[in-house]
């Protein structure tokens, strides 16, 4: 039997996850590795104690829309959104709109194929770096992308990255991962019955 407490907190989950679905569906909104925080959907700080999300989301939208190829990815950070693009031009309307500006030299695409060629390289790898590597996101603060490695083994992943450099130049941050992603279990998010 379902608590109630739960029920009532389910529809604030969905809620917070249409967000990042939301935010992630214009850039897939991504994590980072050291130095910096990563800049998800989901690490927005209140910091301004009556910021509209949803304003800034369809920002966000508006602005890859506007940008079209030129625009990278967009966060929100510290009550702000940021865009991330590829032109002195697109970051101009990106500050004329209201968000914060960051230039950068890879587009979305060229991100996107960049994990796509670490991918490829990855199964050619041995069993062992094979498995090592959980997850690729984009990197908007950096221009780059972030690779989830096995905590264990990631000296030999940024190791054998470095050699091969299969993304060619676009920069590589690494962070710890928790282990390879698992599907939900069947019952989340059913109706109690």
């Amino acid at each position: 039997m379902r608590s109630t407490h739960t029920a009532r907190r389910l529809p604030v989950g969905l809620a917070a996850s249409a967000a990042v679905v939301a935010l992630a569906l214009t850039g897939c909104g991504q994590q980072q590795a050291a130095p910096q925080a990563p800049p998800t959907a989901t690490q927005t700080s209140t910091s301004g104690a009556d910021m509209d999300v949803s304003a800034l989301l369809q920002t966000n939208e508006q602005l890859a829309a506007q940008l079209g190829d030129e625009y990278v990815q967009g966060w929100i950070e510290d009550g702000k959104l940021h865009v991330a693009a590829t032109s002195d031009g697109a970051v101009k309307a990106i500050e004329q709109a209201g968000a914060v500006g960051h230039l950068v030299d890879f587009s979305n695409a060229q991100l996107r194929e960049g994990i796509s060629q670490i991918m490829e390289w990855q199964a050619k790898q041995e069993p062992w770096l094979r498995s090592a590597i959980h997850a690729y996101t984009l990197n908007p603060r950096t221009g780059g992308l972030t690779l989830a490695v096995d905590a264990s083994q990631r000296q030999a992943v940024q190791d054998a990255l470095a050699k091969d450099q299969p993304a060619g130049g676009i920069p590589l941050d690494f962070t710890d991962s928790s282990g390879p992603a698992s599907p939900a279990p069947a019952t989340v998010g059913t109706p109690p019955g």
